[in-house]
């Protein structure tokens, strides 16, 4: 796994905001390679493939380093990259629609 896995962790913390869609491409993408890797057999399940190798599924993996990643940039000394870990736009407060 260590050489499928820098091919799409790179930027895995953006991934929060991709569509299902390519996020499926990708899970589908590892699930082949580990099938393949493993010589599992088509009646098992990703799922247990996945638990039994111990391997994260890819909706797992993304939420584990953006957590990481976003505690990093909150304890940096670099005050413009703490400024990166906020919830929120700096100087935009959240807006609600206009009531008529």
């Amino acid at each position: 796994m260590t050489l499928l896995r820098p091919m799409w962790y790179y930027g895995i913390q953006l991934w929060g905001s991709a569509k299902p869609s390519n996020t499926r491409t990708i899970q589908a993408f590892q699930s082949i390679c580990l099938r393949l890797i493993s010589g599992a057999l088509w009646y098992i399940t990703n799922e247990s493939l996945h638990k039994d190798i111990c391997i994260p599924i890819l909706n797992i993996l993304a939420k584990i380093t953006y957590k990481k990643t976003h505690l990093t940039f909150s304890t940096h000394s670099n005050p413009i990259i703490t400024q990166l870990s906020s919830n929120q736009i700096p100087g935009n407060p959240p807006r609600r629609l206009k009531r008529s």
